[in-house]
Order: C-alpha cells, then structure tokens, then sequence
C-alpha cells in the first residue's frame, strides 16, 4: 500500500518588533518607531491584539525593553501570518511605538472582525481514510 504525502507546504510568518541588540545590529531601532501623536484608543487595540496572539515557543532567558530596561517577556506569538516576541506590546502601550501601518490595519482589522472571513478546504477531510 501507498500513501500520498499531501502535507501542506510550511507557512512563512513574518517578524516583526525584533530589536537591534549585539547580536543583531541590523534590526530596526524601536526608538524610531515612537510616536507620541498615535491615537491612544488605536495604541489600546493594537497592543490588545499582540497580547491575544497564540503562544508558539520560548527563548532561554527574559529579554529587556531596548527603550526602559524593564524586563519584557520570553515567549513568541503569532497570529497565523506575523511572528512577534511576548513584550511587542510594551512597547506599543508604554513607549507609543507605532508599528507599521499594513501591521496597525491587520490588527485592528482582525480585532474589529466578529467572523473569520477566508477560504474553507473540503476536499482533503473528505477525501481523509481511516
């Protein structure tokens, strides 16, 4: 007997609010990202958005604000299309960090959305064996 392997192929998140430290002196700066302008109650969403993401792993140790100091998180979240670490959301409530706007208007798109809205794949359940 035979068996197909189907898998789906593996999904690419994009990252983001990763930070400039020794180690990676090519990322961005958050301190370019404040903006202390940014709607407050969009700040809120936003940042309610990033705390709601699914769990997906962990790093060995806590990371710190690059901004404060304060220490931040060691887990990373996703939401299916974008990779974030823990403490994202500190950064966008305490530090006014104004992510861009693609990731602003997915957030507060997904956050306003009462129903998810895409593409529903029958046809490899109904053509699963047990």
């Amino acid at each position: 007997m035979t068996t197909s392997n189907s898998a789906l192929p593996p999904m690419r998140l994009r990252i983001i609010g990763y930070w400039v430290d020794d180690d990676r002196p090519d990322l961005p700066d958050p301190a370019n990202f404040v903006d202390p302008d940014w709607d407050p109650g969009k700040r809120q969403a936003v940042a309610n958005y990033l705390n709601a993401g699914r769990p997906i792993g962990a790093e060995c140790g806590c990371s710190p604000c690059r901004i404060c100091g304060a220490p931040n998180g060691f887990e990373e979240f996703t939401d299916g299309v974008y990779q974030w670490p823990e403490g994202l959301a500190h950064y966008v409530l305490d530090h006014s960090a104004r992510l861009p706007n693609e990731i602003v208007e997915h957030a507060l798109r997904s956050t306003n959305s009462s129903t998810f809205v895409g593409l529903v794949d029958t046809e490899w359940w109904i053509a699963a064996t047990g």
